[in-house]
């Protein structure tokens, strides 16, 4: 199970990676967890992600990656546009109803 995990994340930073640098093959189907988020990496929406850390020394190296993790993050740019629906003379909803 754990080592599943660790290539969803592993995955998951190259995809970052990749998109970041415009370099190539996105390789969104590599792990399920870069599988459904493909909408929200490279898609048309607005994308948050949380990282947490502790300030235990003994968990300094894990601290210090989810920072670059972070931070890479960071870098990622989607370009969000409003989806405008027009449903005036198809037969929609007007405002005079």
């Amino acid at each position: 199970e754990g080592s599943y995990i660790n290539k969803s994340l592993l995955t998951l930073a190259t995809v970052i990676q990749r998109l970041i640098t415009a370099s190539g093959h996105v390789p969104y189907r590599d792990s399920k967890l870069t599988r459904i988020l493909e909408p929200a990496l490279g898609g048309n929406s607005r994308t948050a992600v949380i990282c947490t850390i502790t300030p235990a020394q003994q968990h300094f190296g894990e601290s210090l990656n989810t920072l670059k993790f972070a931070a890479r993050a960071k870098k990622m740019k989607n370009k969000p546009i409003l989806n405008d629906i027009n449903v005036s003379g198809a037969g929609g909803v007007s405002s005079e109803d």
